[in-house]
């Protein structure tokens, strides 16, 4: 075939990494080491070889050499290199078909997409596997485990809420990884048994080809075009796209600012979520090209980046696992957390974003978490010994799945409590694909090489994981509504807008008051959403977020509104199926001091201007106070007809006193007069009887004149009765 060719070979230009299509032709550079011998090798898309190109040592611009073949089109061939008669892929190949390597068209830089630049307050992110995403989808999806199938998936993505989506890595990469101890062993066609590595499921490798993506990954043999298009088709929903890009220790720092540079001009990418000790971050944060485009470390020293200014605009994110960690262990109702906790739901620097996130790749799910106390990695074939050992989880009194409901009900609480920690939060919030549906992976925490039923998004579709999508449908929308959730700088703690109250503020049970004891397990979060204005939002409501981690009820104390404004319950997680209530009118509480938050529930009341509440309550204080008065002037009758009473009674008693007291007295009298009258009479009659003697002249006579004379007065006495005999 190179025979009938005419082939236009001309020096290249050294400057362009890889085959590019430049000027109706191909630009070919690749770099050559210690003058060794080197071939470039060109086929048709049969296989069969073209055209050989040497590429002598002395024609290298340093180590590099570069050819131009004009008229060469970028989809009728593929290519390597030979080194010393050694099978070279090139490390900027535009894609790779086994040993050999795809062109990188140039058509897709012409594109008129648009991507939507959302600010940094407005991203929601949703982290997926492309072939995982859509391998096990039950409905919906034709073209599974592609970027075709990822495409057919944007509807439900866009209707739960999420701006954004973060892909796990694309790119395609070297297959032979090396022989680890836990190696399978397989048998070839001769029957000879080799020890193969396990699969690279997640794509995280040590050498990888940046420039291309995963042909494996596409429906179509055009698998530059399909990526291409799906980030077009989430464009057009209002929808960022960014990428897991992993750079071990020694990559080249040239190619990789190069391939962020690729993957952003070429297909359009929104952003980068650049792992490993060979990131150039030092390159990267100060890349004019990347000004615009969200770039995550696992973590951002703002004052070296900065030198202590603030960027007028917000593109760098840290993504680390310590509010996954404290979260974790607030949720299943650890202590000495809420104190870090408060800090990390109100970090939200000026400078740069961080990413809020209870599950990630390594580790349990967001079920598992709930529903596993250990780690089950058997499948893995390494004895269970991979993986990380603490996941930060419980179980919550039975591991793995069971029919007992309230086991059942008390991890679906456990779960609408922990996206609660995440949205509530001020910063970026992420979770991974499945995790509203209840995606499992069966305990293992480690999926590494499971690209199985294992490693895929398990699409639950039962009655919990519904009840559970809806929350998260609902909770998406409440974050998107209330901007004070999600403020594009550092919530302060003061009171810089003098209105009364700070824009955050944390309490324990007690309103104004925050003293935490060791075990501590409830925490109070107030809001004012009048500092929402201070970012160009129209000011909004009060918030007060309950957070009680404890097993048991909690009563927390409601800091006082201003005047005219009411409490009503928002959010409720202890009401399954009736959490979301915040805009119904007449639900304002009827205890405006007090709300009883449940044991391991988060409650969210909200704070807002409520005429008809306080024009009911006006009529209620008005009526009482009505009330009161007839029921004092009714007290102050009784107390006047009982007065009068006592003292009639008291008068009457006074009077029957006196009346006995005076026949007493009375009676005493005429005793004592009869007492001197008879003492009287005998004294007389004594003095008649010595009279009469006298006159008789003798005792005897005296005697019995005295006694008759006792008689008669006896005859007389009316307190003696007749004489008996007489």
């Amino acid at each position: 075939m190179s025979e009938k060719i005419n082939w236009d070979i001309q020096p290249g230009n050294p400057e362009i990494p890889g085959a590019r299509t430049v000027r109706g032709g191909v630009n070919f550079s690749f770099a050559v080491a210690d003058d060794k011998k080197a071939e470039l090798v060109l086929s048709d898309p049969d296989g069969q070889e073209m055209l050989r190109i040497p590429l002598p040592a002395d024609e290298r611009t340093g180590d590099v050499s570069s050819v131009y073949i004009g008229g060469l089109d970028a989809a009728s061939f593929t290519y390597h290199y030979e080194i010393e008669g050694r099978i070279t892929p090139d490390p900027y190949a535009g894609g790779i078909d086994g040993k050999e390597c795809c062109c990188a068209d140039g058509s897709q830089d012409q594109t008129d997409d648009e991507a939507p630049l959302l600010d940094m307050s407005d991203v929601c992110i949703y982290k997926l596997h492309v072939r995982g995403f859509t391998e096990k989808a039950k409905r919906g999806v034709r073209h599974k485990g592609t970027f075709r199938g990822v495409m057919e998936k944007i509807p439900y993505i866009r209707d739960l809420g999420f701006t954004a989506v973060e892909l796990m890595p694309v790119y395609d990469r070297n297959p032979d990884l090396g022989i680890t101890p836990f190696a399978e062993t397989v048998k070839g066609p001769d029957g000879r048994e080799t020890a193969v590595a396990p699969k690279n499921y997640w794509g995280y490798a040590d050498r990888n080809y940046y420039f291309a993506p995963k042909r494996s990954f596409a429906s179509s043999p055009d698998a530059d075009g399909e990526f291409a298009e799906m980030v077009s088709a989430f464009h057009r929903e209002g929808m960022e796209v960014y990428l897991e890009m992993y750079f071990p220790e020694k990559t080249d720092q040239q190619i990789a600012v190069m391939a962020v540079h690729w993957w952003k001009r070429h297909f359009h990418v929104d952003g980068f979520h650049l792992m490993g000790t060979g990131v150039p971050m030092a390159l990267l944060v100060h890349d004019p090209l990347l000004s615009r485009t969200k770039l995550m470390f696992e973590h951002v020293d703002a004052g070296w980046v900065y030198g202590g200014n603030t960027p007028r605009r917000r593109n760098l994110m840290e993504y680390n696992d310590y509010f996954e960690q404290t979260a974790r262990c607030l949720l299943k109702g650890d202590q000495g957390k809420i104190l870090p906790f408060a800090q990390l739901v109100r970090r939200n620097p000026g400078t740069h974003a961080y990413v809020n996130y209870m599950d990630n790749v390594n580790g349990f799910t967001l079920n598992d978490m709930v529903t596993y106390d250990w780690k089950h990695n058997e499948a893995n074939g390494e004895n269970n010994c991979d993986g990380p050992a603490d996941n930060f989880s419980w179980n919550c009194g039975v591991e793995g799945p069971t029919r007992k409901k309230a086991v059942r009900e008390l991890r679906m609480r456990q779960l609408k409590n922990a996206f609660l920690y995440i949205f509530l939060s001020q910063g970026v919030p992420l979770i991974m694909a499945g995790d509203e549906c209840m995606n499992t992976q069966g305990g293992n925490n480690n999926a590494y090489s499971s690209d199985n039923e294992i490693g895929w998004t398990d699409w639950n579709t039962g009655k919990d994981a519904s009840e559970l999508q809806t929350f998260v449908r609902k909770l998406t929308a409440f974050r998107k509504a209330h901007p004070i959730f999600r403020m594009r700088g550092e919530l302060r703690g003061t009171d810089t807008m003098s209105c009364g109250y700070p824009d955050i503020s944390f309490h324990d049970t007690k309103a104004w008051v925050f003293e935490l004891g060791n075990g501590s397990r409830t925490l109070g979060m107030l809001l004012d959403g009048a500092y929402a204005v201070r970012e160009g939002y129209p000011a909004d409501d009060f918030f007060y977020v309950a957070y009680n981690a404890h097993w048991e009820n909690h009563c927390f104390a409601l800091p006082q509104l201003p005047t005219g404004f009411a409490w009503e319950i928002a959010i409720d997680v202890s009401d399954p199926g009736n959490e979301f209530r915040s805009g119904v009118s007449g639900e304002a509480l009827s205890n405006q001091q007090f709300i009883e938050v449940g044991p391991r529930s988060v409650t969210v009341v909200r704070g807002r201007k409520n005429t008809e509440f306080w024009k009911k309550a006006a009529a209620l204080a008005a009526r009482r106070r009505e009330e009161a008065r007839l029921a004092a002037k009714r007290a102050v009758k009784e107390r006047t007809l009982k007065d009068a009473a006592a003292k009639e009674k008291a008068l009457k008693e006074k009077a029957a006193k006196e009346k006995a007291m005076k026949d007493a007295a009375a009676k005493e009298r005429a005793l004592k007069d009869a007492a001197a009258k008879k003492k009287t009479l005998k004294e007389k009659a004594a003095r008649e009887v010595a009279l009469g003697e006298k006159d008789r002249g003798g005792p005897d006579l005296m005697k019995k004149g005295v006694e008759n004379t006792a008689a008669a007065e006896d005859r007389n006495d009316p307190h003696h009765g007749p004489v008996a005999g007489r």
